[in-house]
C-alpha cells in the first residue's frame, strides 16, 4: 500500500503539470490567432499600445478612463518586440501560463495536488480561451481591456505570495504582496476593491490566530504599506514629467473619478450589468436555483449516511454515479442560469472557511488550509459586485467569475470530501463522483461552445504579423454578421484612398481601422460611446475637440447602443446627434461600404473633410 502510495504521488507530481501543459498547448493551437474580437473594444488595446510606443502618453494625449500600468506593459512589449497583434498575443499567452501555474501552486499547497490541478484546468478550459459570444473581447489573450486581466493575474499572485507569508512570514514577502496591491490599483476599481478586502481579512485573521504574526505585524504591515507604494508613485513621478502634475494625478485615479464623473450607479448600461434593471425577476430565479440546489445537497447528504461504507468496495455504484451526473449535467442543466448561484455559494463557503479558522485547534492546518482560502474567497465574492444578480462566466464574468469558480471547483472535488470523510459524516464518494460528473460536464459544454463560435472566425483582417480573423459567414450556416467582411472591404480600399499621412477618425467604435492602417488619430478619443463621452464633458465638449484637432478623414461606422438604452449612434435625441450634425457640416462622402451608416444595418462611410476636398459641395449623408 506504501509502495502504491509512493507511486501514486510520483505520477501526480509530473503528471498533472504535463496534462496541463498539454492542454493548454492544444487550446493555443486550436484558437490561434481568433483571440478576442478585432471589431470590438480589443481594437482600442493594439491602437493606445501602438500610439504609447510612438511617444504619447495617456491623459494628455489620449483620454483614458482606467489606470496606466496595463496601457504602458503593452506599449514596453511593442517597443521591444515590435507593433502587432502576434506580439501582444505571445506575451498575454506567457501571461495565461504564469497564472495557470500560479494558481496550480495555490491550490496544491492549500488543498492537495488534484485541487491544483482541478483549478488550473477550470481557468484554462472556462475563462482563459473561451468564446461564448459574438460581441466582445472576453478571452485572457486579446481582452476587451487588459486592465482587467492584469488586475486578475496580479491580485492572484499577491494572494498567492500573501498564503506564503501566513506559513513562513518574511518581510520581503510582504513588500511583495503590497508590491501585486499596488499594481492591481493601477488597473481596475474591482480587482482592487477586491484584493483590498482579502488582505484586510486575511491579516487580520494571521495577525488574530497566529503568534508569529501577530509579534511581528507592525514591521510585516510596514513592509507592506512600502511596497504598495513603489508603482503608483514610480508612475506619478513618469507621468509628472509629461505632464501638469494634476493631470498625473487625475490619470491615476481614474477609474474612481470616472464613476463619480458619469454616474455609473444610475446607468442603464450598469443596471443591466449587475442584474438590477429586472432585479425581482433575477432575485426569484436565483430562488429557484437556490430551491433545486437545497434539494440536490440533501439528497447527496443522505446517501452519504446512508450509504457510508458501502461504496468503497463497490467501484461500479461510483461510475454510476459519476456517469449519473455528467449526463444529467450535460443534456438538462441550464448553464447560462446555473451560474447564478455562485455569489450565494461563495458566501456560503466563505462562512464555513471563517468558521473552520476559528474553531480550529491545530495551527498547521489553519495555516496552510483555511485562512489562505477564505483570503482567496472574500476576493472571488467581492468581486462579484457588479454582476451580482446577472453573474455568468462570459462578458465581465471571465473575470469577475473566474475565482468563485475556481475555488468551488477544487474544494468540492478534493477538500469538501476530506471534510465528509473527517466529520464521519460518510465516505465523500458520493459528493466527489457528483461533483466530478458536473466538472466535466461543465468543460464539455464549454469546450463545444467555443469550438462553435471559433469556427466561425473565417473573415482575416490584416497582413503578417497583424493577421487576425473575426467573425464571418460559415458555408452552410446561419449568417452570424457581415460586419467583419464589410470591414474588411473597407480597410483594403481606405488602404488605397488615404494617403499616408492623412489622419483618421472613426465615430463612433471601430478604432481598428485606425491601427490596421497605420493611420494616427488626432483627437483624444478612442471610442464615441455615451459613457466616454459624459465623462469628458459631453458631445459639446466633443465638437470642440473635432473643431481643434480636426481629422483628414471620418469613418462613420454603424453602431447600436442598445446595452445603453439607446437607438444606434445618431437616431436618438440623447446621445450622437450633436456630433452627427458637426460631422455632416465639415465633412462630404467619398464612399460607403454595406449599408448606410446611419440605420440598423452595419456600413462604413468613408468621409473627407471639405477644406481638404477638391469641391466645398454640400454633404450628402448616406
Amino acid at each position: 500500500m506504501i509502495a502504491c502510495a509512493i507511486i501514486s504521488s510520483r505520477i501526480t507530481r509530473w503528471g498533472y503539470p504535463l496534462l496541463i501543459a498539454l492542454i493548454f498547448s492544444v487550446l493555443v493551437w486550436q484558437t490561434w490567432r481568433k483571440w478576442g474580437n478585432p471589431l470590438v473594444d480589443y481594437g482600442i488595446e493594439l491602437y493606445v499600445a501602438w500610439q504609447l510606443s510612438e511617444g504619447k502618453h495617456l491623459y494628455k494625449d489620449i483620454a483614458w478612463l482606467g489606470g496606466p500600468l496595463s496601457q504602458y506593459i503593452n506599449a514596453l512589449w511593442f517597443r521591444f518586440f515590435g507593433v502587432s497583434y502576434l506580439t501582444l498575443s505571445l506575451v498575454n499567452i506567457a501571461f495565461v501560463a504564469g497564472l495557470t501555474a500560479v494558481l496550480y501552486y495555490f491550490f496544491t499547497q492549500t488543498i492537495g495536488r488534484t485541487a491544483g490541478f482541478v483549478a488550473s484546468l477550470t481557468m484554462l478550459v472556462g475563462f482563459a480561451f473561451q468564446s461564448y459570444e459574438t460581441g466582445g473581447s472576453w478571452d485572457y489573450i486579446a481582452p476587451y481591456r487588459h486592465e482587467a486581466v492584469h488586475g486578475l493575474e496580479l491580485a492572484i499572485l499577491g494572494l498567492s505570495i500573501f498564503a506564503d507569508y501566513i506559513k513562513h512570514g518574511g518581510t520581503w514577502r510582504s513588500f511583495g504582496i503590497g508590491l501585486c496591491f499596488g499594481a492591481v490599483c493601477l488597473t481596475k476599481i474591482e480587482p482592487s476593491v477586491a484584493l483590498a478586502g482579502a488582505l484586510a481579512g486575511g491579516y487580520w485573521l494571521g495577525f488574530r490566530y497566529l503568534p508569529l504574526r501577530r509579534e511581528r505585524w507592525q514591521r510585516d504591515v510596514s513592509w507592506f504599506i512600502f511596497g504598495s507604494l513603489i508603482v503608483p508613485l514610480g508612475f506619478a513621478i513618469y507621468l509628472a514629467t509629461q505632464m501638469p502634475l494634476a493631470l498625473a494625478l487625475t490619470g491615476l485615479l481614474g477609474n474612481w473619478l470616472s464613476v463619480k464623473r458619469v454616474n455609473t450607479f444610475g446607468h442603464t448600461f450598469y443596471w443591466r450589468v449587475t442584474g438590477l434593471d429586472q432585479g425581482l425577476n433575477n432575485s426569484l430565479l436565483i430562488g429557484v436555483w437556490l430551491g433545486g440546489f437545497a434539494i440536490v445537497a440533501l439528497v447527496i447528504i443522505g446517501l452519504e449516511r446512508v450509504l457510508r461504507g458501502v461504496l468503497r468496495d463497490w467501484k461500479g455504484l461510483s461510475s454510476m454515479i459519476f456517469l449519473s451526473s455528467w449526463i444529467f449535467s450535460y443534456e438538462v442543466l441550464y448553464w447560462n442560469y446555473a451560474f447564478r448561484l455562485l455569489p450565494f455559494l461563495t458566501g456560503l463557503t466563505l462562512l464555513w472557511l471563517i468558521w473552520m479558522t476559528i474553531r480550529c485547534t491545530d495551527q498547521t492546518a489553519r495555516v496552510q488550509h483555511w485562512i489562505p482560502l477564505t483570503a482567496w474567497c472574500v476576493f472571488a465574492l467581492l468581486l462579484f459586485g457588479k454582476i451580482v444578480l446577472n453573474t455568468h462566466i462570459s462578458n465581465y464574468g471571465f473575470t469577475l467569475a473566474m475565482p468563485a469558480t475556481v475555488l468551488l471547483a477544487a474544494a468540492s472535488t478534493s477538500l469538501l470530501p476530506k471534510v465528509i470523510i473527517g466529520n464521519n459524516w460518510g465516505d465523500g464518494v458520493i459528493t466527489r463522483w457528483v461533483n466530478t460528473g458536473v466538472l466535466v460536464a461543465f468543460f464539455l459544454v464549454t469546450l463545444e461552445n467555443s469550438a462553435f463560435l471559433y469556427s466561425w472566425k473565417i473573415i482575416p483582417l490584416g497582413t503578417g504579423d497583424n493577421r487576425m480573423f473575426a467573425f464571418g459567414i460559415p458555408t452552410g450556416r446561419p449568417k452570424v454578421s457581415d460586419i467583419s467582411s464589410i470591414t474588411s472591404q473597407a480597410l483594403q480600399d481606405m488602404a488605397q484612398i488615404l494617403p499616408p499621412k492623412a489622419t483618421l477618425v472613426v465615430i463612433p467604435d471601430g478604432i481598428i481601422l485606425n491601427y490596421l492602417l497605420r493611420r494616427e488619430n488626432p483627437t483624444p478619443y478612442t471610442v464615441f460611446d455615451p459613457i466616454f463621452v459624459g465623462v469628458y464633458g459631453g458631445e459639446k465638449r466633443v465638437a470642440e475637440t473635432l473643431t481643434a484637432h480636426p481629422p483628414d478623414y471620418i469613418a462613420l461606422v454603424q453602431r447600436n447602443f442598445d446595452e445603453y438604452g439607446l437607438a444606434p449612434f445618431g437616431q436618438d435625441p440623447r446621445f450622437g446627434r450633436t456630433i452627427l450634425a458637426w460631422v455632416d457640416k465639415h465633412y462630404e462622402v467619398v464612399q460607403v461600404y454595406g449599408a448606410p451608416p446611419i440605420g440598423e444595418a452595419f456600413g462604413i462611410a468613408l468621409l473627407r473633410r471639405k477644406s481638404v476636398s477638391s469641391g466645398e459641395a454640400v454633404s450628402q449623408m448616406p
